[in-house]
């Protein structure tokens, strides 16, 4: 290569670089406009359920989450912890992007701001743990421990 040649690809690759940057600069400030998108998204609370008398972890429990004007706010997801349930809580959210930038993610608030979660099992007495949906929006609290008191059939069946 001559110099000619050599000022020449140096010349293309500085204008290269100045309009990328230009175009990165100008998508940042949102001069090509943005776009707002609604995303659904998944949070996760953890319940670790133990036994109220002997302290001992319960296994096989199922969940099951209410709301005002929403009795099924949840669905069961594996833990893959002894002892422990996930449930998995539907969030929408908010997204305004440009072509390479997320500007603003914001989450959609329910009209209820308390979920009601009951654990399940046949052995125990359905225990009802209410937690706040924005503890869990924004990660402060993720696990929670439930003590679950066993029934005693031998009452149930006195009469």
């Amino acid at each position: 290569m001559n110099n000619k040649q050599i000022k020449n690809f140096a010349t293309i690759i500085i204008s290269v670089a100045i309009i990328a940057g230009a175009f990165v600069t100008a998508d940042y400030f949102a001069l090509f406009g943005t776009k707002t998108t609604l995303k659904l998204d998944f949070v996760e609370a953890r319940f670790r359920t133990l036994n109220k008398d002997t302290g001992a972890l319960v296994f096989d429990v199922g969940v099951r989450c209410f709301q005002k004007n929403n009795m099924d706010a949840c669905t069961r997801r594996e833990s893959h912890q002894a002892g422990v349930v996930a449930a998995h809580i539907p969030v929408r959210r908010v997204i305004e992007s440009t072509l390479l930038f997320v500007k603003t993610e914001d989450t959609i608030k329910s009209a209820d701001p308390k979920l009601h979660v009951m654990l399940m099992h046949q052995n125990y007495n359905n225990p009802t743990k209410t937690i706040l949906l924005e503890d869990i929006y924004s990660g402060k609290q993720t696990e929670y421990t439930v003590e679950m008191p066993p029934r005693h059939w031998d009452e149930l069946t006195e009469e």
